[in-house]
């Protein structure tokens, strides 16, 4: 990368450090780092065509649909801010076609897999806690790990999640019977630590080690369970029961139009399925 490509990518990811995660800037740096690499172009000479190419690259090189739309957004986030800045007129990614995604409904928890998910960790008050928090408020799993005993309502059966996706401010909700899990777990512990759950050393949970626990669950379960599934599930049985549409997303977190889309077919899924049931 040229110096004035580097400046400007050093000041895009300054100017977004306040609304973006950092493993999201990471991301975003990696994703036009790369482009350029490729390129070796400098960015005001970047034409649609120069995007096309690293796309062909991407696809040759194995990359999913899903992967190169990430990249390209990245990108088009990356001159988007020089023509704010004035340094460009035009963005070279928007006659850009990218790939078309595979239109599928997101993996979720039928009801009886989610018992058997249950009885799995039964023994555990720590891992019952934090799959019936995970199941009944819909958290990513960064937010569950984030999570402070501060942040817990317990009159309202409410945790308010300070550093959600965008970094943006929601609250949700959470059951009877989770907020006696969770009470049973913080029975069990000695420490004064704030965090909200703990790994079973007595330390704060990291993501990593959560997720290969959720892989050991599909090990022995059979099919899979990861902490996204976990949010998918919740969304599924809240339209399973009725609750529109709008109100799961903005349990989630959510304001993409994408994202929108994907949830509005697990939606219908979900209702077809009880609709099956009844019927």
């Amino acid at each position: 990368m040229d110096d004035k490509t580097m400046t400007l990518l050093h000041e895009l990811l300054s100017g977004y450090a306040y609304r973006l995660q950092e493993r999201t800037l990471l991301a975003y740096e990696q994703n036009i780092k790369a482009f350029f690499l490729f390129s070796q172009t400098p960015y005001h000479q970047i034409k649609a065509s120069d995007i096309r190419k690293w796309m062909h690259h991407l696809q040759e090189t194995g990359q999913k649909p899903t992967t190169i739309h990430q990249k390209i957004a990245s990108l088009r986030l990356f001159f988007t801010y020089a023509i704010e800045e004035q340094l460009l007129v035009n963005n070279p990614t928007t006659n850009v076609a990218l790939p078309k995604l595979e239109d599928k409904i997101p993996h979720y928890l039928k009801r009886e897999e989610l018992e058997q998910l249950r009885y799995l960790v039964k023994d555990s008050k720590r891992e019952r806690a934090i799959i019936e928090t995970m199941y009944t408020t819909g958290v990513r799993l960064g937010e569950l790990i984030d999570m402070k005993q501060s942040d817990v309502s317990w009159e309202h059966r409410a945790i308010h999640i300070r550093n959600g996706k965008g970094k943006k401010e929601r609250n949700v909700f959470f059951s009877q019977g989770c907020k006696q899990k969770i009470q049973d777990y913080l029975s069990t512990r000695t420490d004064d630590l704030p965090n909200l759950f703990l790994n079973s050393k007595g330390k704060p949970v990291q993501q990593r080690a959560l997720r290969l626990t959720f892989e050991g669950y599909s090990d022995r379960l059979g099919f899979k369970v990861s902490p996204h599934t976990m949010r998918h599930t919740f969304a599924a049985h809240l339209a399973e029961k009725g609750m529109p549409l709008v109100y799961i997303q903005d349990l989630l977190g959510h304001d993409s139009i994408e994202v929108t889309k994907m949830y509005a077919r697990l939606h219908e899924e979900a209702r077809k399925r009880q609709y099956d049931y009844y019927v």
